[in-house]
């Protein structure tokens, strides 16, 4: 008698909750592992473009001045630096509207009608790697990213002069732009003034935007990335004399001297 054989039971289709966990627990592990790279990469990018950015300013700076008397343009307008201003063709002459527009880019002055377009990547001065206002504050005036170096314009009988690179001794180690702190962004230093993300800064405005440093680029084009404690002593001030970074035209000149 042939006794029929029962078919062993098919195991139904789907994971155990073990199998489950599993898969979270080797999803997370991955995560945890590709944040970290994924920020690096990230950071490196800004860092290449930051660079990149302020090379070309300090490119058109050069001939800006070679087509002025060897003057370098402004550090600022006439009047307060708000879009109406920068707007104005009296303020062509401004680093951040002459500059800008040598390289085929729009100038500050530009964006008075669309101020929201400045913080796009279209924009020679914007920086992705800096940490603007979330709101609309950004739209009530410009902030800088990027500034130029305040202190190579020095006052005569109470008034800033024009600068001309004959006056500036070291083109490799004097700063003619650098990272400008935004105003919720990290101090470089905590002896910093706050931030205010002014077209016109130096030492004690810059920022360490990146894991602890962030650029400065030097007249003669070339950049160099420095933490907060290479650019200000403990007590806030300028180092002086001055060895591998000089803020003013001669290392003669003392950065800390109030004008």
């Amino acid at each position: 008698m042939n006794v029929p054989r029962l078919s062993p039971r098919r195991r139904r289709p789907g994971f155990t909750l073990m199998e489950i966990l599993v898969v979270v627990a080797i999803i997370l592990v991955l995560a945890a592992i590709a944040f970290p790279v994924y920020r690096f990469v990230q950071m490196r990018a800004h860092k290449v473009k930051a660079l990149n950015n302020m090379r070309q300013l300090a490119s058109a700076a050069m001939n800006y001045a070679a087509q002025h008397d060897n003057t370098l343009p402004n550090e600022d307008s006439k009047g307060q630096d708000t879009w109406n201003n920068a707007a104005k063709p009296e303020n062509g002459n401004a680093w951040y509207n002459a500059l800008p527009r040598l390289l085929g880019h729009k100038g500050v002055g530009d964006y008075a009608t669309k101020p929201r377009d400045f913080y796009t990547a279209q924009n020679i001065l914007y920086l992705p790697g800096a940490k603007y206002p979330a709101d609309d504050s950004i739209l009530r005036e410009p902030l800088f990213a990027i500034a130029i170096n305040t202190k190579l314009a020095r006052k005569v009988e109470g008034k800033k002069e024009p600068v001309k690179l004959s006056q500036i001794t070291h083109v490799t180690k004097t700063v003619l732009f650098l990272e400008q702190g935004l105003p919720k962004e990290e101090k470089a230093m905590a002896v910093q003034p706050k931030y205010d993300g002014s077209c016109k800064g130096s030492a004690k405005s810059f920022v360490a935007r990146y894991a602890g440093e962030g650029y400065v680029v030097f007249c003669d084009g070339s950049g160099l990335s420095i933490s907060g404690k290479e650019i200000l002593l403990e007590n806030g001030s300028f180092p002086y004399p001055p060895v591998e970074i000089i803020w003013t035209r001669t290392p003669e000149e003392d950065p800390n001297k109030k004008e």
